[in-house]
């Protein structure tokens, strides 16, 4: 007997008369795709294309082994998340970033539980730091750590040092008269044990300036989207400048 999993909806299309193609996340699967055939068709509870939305925890049940599955079935075990306004933007960014850089067919539990809990997080509300959290998990877990408690050449992060994070390298001790010409993010020892502690332990993001932070992380990203711009970071800019 095939069994549930959860899942969650990257992003969906029509396909075909009343199907649609849809791009998921799944905790034993990993990403993948799916065909929803009949989507649009009215049954007893309602249509599988208003369950199949966005932000809503899924149960389901795939069939097939070829690169686009068969969704046979699916429930939700609660109501949807609604994400409104910069939150929404940020969800949509989180949900463009697992659809370019997770590999197909690859489970990544870490990644799938950090998801959910940034998807319910910016339930809440928009948050810098709910988005780095998600970003430095899903660098992890796909093989580009950060080590926020050692520079590049092995010595402890000093608070009252700078440094200048480099991809591939890590963090590098910045000299006072080189602080304006470093090229890369540079940010204070002090800032980068404080992003170490609550990586490791704390669930309170710290009080700090989270530009560097951002920067950092953007830098890293950079390796997995091939420098290629993701479209919903394109349209929030584009969005404010309005």
């Amino acid at each position: 007997m095939t069994m549930l999993q959860p899942a969650w909806v990257l992003n969906r299309k029509a396909y075909g008369d009343s199907g649609l193609l849809i791009e998921l996340l799944t905790a034993e699967s990993g990403r993948c795709s799916a065909v929803v055939r009949g989507a649009h068709r009215r049954k007893q509870g309602g249509s599988l294309a208003a369950l199949l939305q966005p932000f809503s925890p899924l149960l389901i049940t795939l069939v097939g082994r070829g690169e686009l599955r068969t969704l046979r079935a699916a429930e939700s075990p609660r109501p949807s998340y609604v994400l409104r306004g910069d939150a929404l933007m940020s969800g949509l960014y989180v949900n463009e970033l697992v659809n370019r850089v997770v590999p197909r067919f690859d489970p990544y539990p870490d990644v799938f539980i950090s998801y959910g809990e940034s998807v319910e997080a910016l339930s809440n509300g928009p948050s810098e730091t709910i988005l780095r959290r998600f970003e430095l998990t899903l660098l992890s877990e796909l093989g580009y750590r950060i080590d926020w408690f050692c520079d590049c050449e092995g010595d402890e992060i000093q608070p009252e040092c700078a440094y200048r994070f480099e991809v591939g390298c890590g963090f590098c001790p910045v000299l006072a008269a080189e602080k304006a010409g470093a090229m890369g993010p540079v940010i204070t020892g002090a800032q980068v044990t404080a992003v170490a502690d609550w990586l490791a332990v704390g669930l309170v993001a710290p009080t700090l300036d989270w530009t560097p932070i951002k920067q950092i992380t953007r830098a890293a990203l950079n390796q997995l989207t091939a420098g290629r711009t993701l479209h919903s970071r394109e349209i929030y800019r584009q969005l404010k400048k309005t």
